[in-house]
């Protein structure tokens, strides 16, 4: 990162991260911190937003924890008005928060069996979400003269499957919704793009899935290992800041090759690991 649009140095940057309490949110608020932005780290659980404010903190940043749910429009205003409360202005906006418990993702199966109450939950948290943070997040950043937005959708946004079809349609719709702010704001040195993560190898996910579940995500990618959330941090923390500045209404895909593999060699991949011919 070198300057925002309207050259201010690292120090005097403000960014607001959703969904920070783990995982991509947890390390792109650390990234940011040690770049030198204030940040506003923000999440539905207090003590999981409190605690990744401290560890933005310990590594000499500055930062600070705010409980929002950006499902709630009051809570998302309420999230922006924190963040120029405090530290003046607002410059970037992480939009990371999804609804990846039990009432959401979790329960996210077969479309003929999905509960109306889950795709709502799904989509309140993850589309309107995401649009409720560029909403209030314009205002705030027309004031200090412009800024940079990303949101995290998935590559669930770009193909079909056998469950999670809320979870994919909600980021589909991100992907879209990236390109008219992308297309309505540019006037205001504003910038908007998405990434798009394949597998990543958070606590979360590690905790999940088992060795068989791993060599099924290896077969499909053409890259010999899969993202962490560092790896996403670093694409969002360069998306934000200028030295990414023609790029605007752009998803980029973070997958180690997932969706540029052929389906026919993921399946010979998968079967050779079957066989003990792949590790």
């Amino acid at each position: 990162m070198t300057t925002d649009p309207n050259h201010e140095p690292a120090a005097h940057r403000v960014a607001i991260v959703t969904g920070a309490g783990a995982g991509v949110g947890r390390a792109t608020a650390c990234r940011l911190g040690r770049e030198g932005v204030a940040v506003v780290a923000a999440d539905i659980r207090l003590d999981a937003a409190r605690e990744t404010a401290q560890l933005v903190e310990a590594a000499g940043g500055t930062a600070l924890g705010h409980r929002t749910d950006v499902s709630d429009e009051g809570e998302v205003a309420a999230m922006v008005a924190a963040a120029v409360a405090t530290f003046g202005r607002l410059d970037y906006l992480h939009n990371n928060a999804a609804a990846l418990g039990p009432d959401g993702y979790g329960s996210d199966w077969a479309i003929h069996d999905l509960d109306l109450a889950v795709w709502n939950k799904t989509l309140g948290v993850n589309t309107t979400g995401a649009f409720l943070g560029i909403k209030h997040a314009v205002p705030a950043m027309r004031d200090a003269g412009g800024g940079s937005i990303v949101s995290t959708v998935s590559v669930a946004a770009f193909e079909g499957g056998f469950d999670h079809a809320a979870y994919g349609v909600s980021k589909a719709a991100i992907v879209n919704l990236t390109q008219y702010a992308a297309s309505m704001y540019g006037a205001d040195l504003i910038r908007c793009n998405a990434v798009a993560p394949g597998l990543i190898l958070s606590e979360t996910a590690l905790a999940a899935l088992d060795e068989r579940d791993l060599a099924m995500f290896a077969a499909e990618c053409s890259l010999p290992w899969s993202a962490d959330p560092e790896d996403i941090a670093a694409v969002v923390v360069w998306l934000l800041g200028d030295e990414s500045r023609c790029v605007t209404g752009q998803t980029i895909t973070v997958d180690s090759g997932m969706m540029a593999r052929r389906p026919q060699d993921s399946m010979i991949a998968w079967e050779q690991y079957l066989k003990g011919d792949l590790s």
